[in-house]
């Protein structure tokens, strides 16, 4: 079971132009945006640790996309 509602996968792929999305496209791109939070949320928890925190702040996320961004394939 996808942590995205396929509703939003929807909206999201209907926002950038006026086309139907398959159910298929919807799990699939749930299932990519979830790897990608999975990563960004170790990430950011590596960076609070390093800090000494507890909690992960916006600062941590902000760095920790900056840093997952940057290894994405292009």
């Amino acid at each position: 079971m996808p942590e995205f509602p396929l509703a939003a996968m929807d909206r999201i792929v209907r926002k950038t132009g006026k086309v139907r999305v398959s159910r298929s496209a919807a799990l699939e791109l749930s299932s990519i945006l979830e790897g990608y939070a999975l990563e960004l949320a170790k990430e950011a928890i590596k960076l609070a640790e390093h800090r000494g925190a507890k909690t992960v702040s916006e600062v941590d996320v902000r760095a920790a996309a900056s840093r997952v961004r940057s290894s994405l394939p292009r």
